[in-house]
């Protein structure tokens, strides 16, 4: 069986989409940063799921006198532009987390807003396999890379889940802030 890695890409954009719909509405329910957090990522993985589109439109072009070999390394340059989106919003996230150590609250809705958080986590670590067994297939570092991004993305939300509930159960409002960070 053959991958159609333009599908697949084209795809993730969709799920991103719908995982950034879910995560924002997370977030919206509750006031967490630790949720902003995650939110923000999801922002990053959407704006990596169109790179990597684009960059896997670009690979497929055939040679040509400026690219003799191929355009195969726009795929790369997908994968470096998503690590500089990473480090972007990691900056964004300790900006809002810092103010917030110094005014924590508690959380509106919070259990429903990380049930909300739950199914949204649960799509991206489906959406990681798929991605990371067709881009293995595809043999397309683009796919690669945003699976595993994903897959990362999902277990720090496995994190924040877990560090919300403690929050909540103790009663330590500043853990949503460190969470965050």
């Amino acid at each position: 069986m053959t991958v159609n890695a333009g599908k697949l890409a084209l795809w993730t954009i969709a799920v991103g989409i719908l995982v950034l719909g879910l995560k924002w509405l997370a977030l919206d329910l509750t006031g967490s940063v630790a949720l902003y957090s995650d939110a923000l990522e999801s922002v990053v993985n959407v704006a990596a799921a169109i790179f990597a589109f684009i960059a896997i439109r670009i690979s497929a072009l055939p040679p040509d006198d400026n690219h003799p070999y191929g355009h195969s390394k726009a795929e790369y340059l997908s994968a470096v532009s998503e690590g500089a989106l990473i480090v972007f919003a990691a900056l964004l996230i300790l900006h809002e987390a810092y103010q917030s150590i110094f005014a924590p609250r508690q959380l509106d809705a919070p259990m429903i807003g990380l049930a909300v958080n739950g199914v949204a986590t649960a799509l991206n670590a489906i959406w990681a396999v798929v991605l990371i067994r067709g881009g293995a297939k595809a043999r397309s570092p683009a796919l690669a890379a945003d699976g595993r991004h994903l897959m990362a993305d999902v277990v720090s939300s496995i994190g924040v889940v877990v560090g919300l509930v403690l929050a909540q159960i103790s009663g330590w409002t500043w853990l949503d802030p460190v969470i965050a960070i």
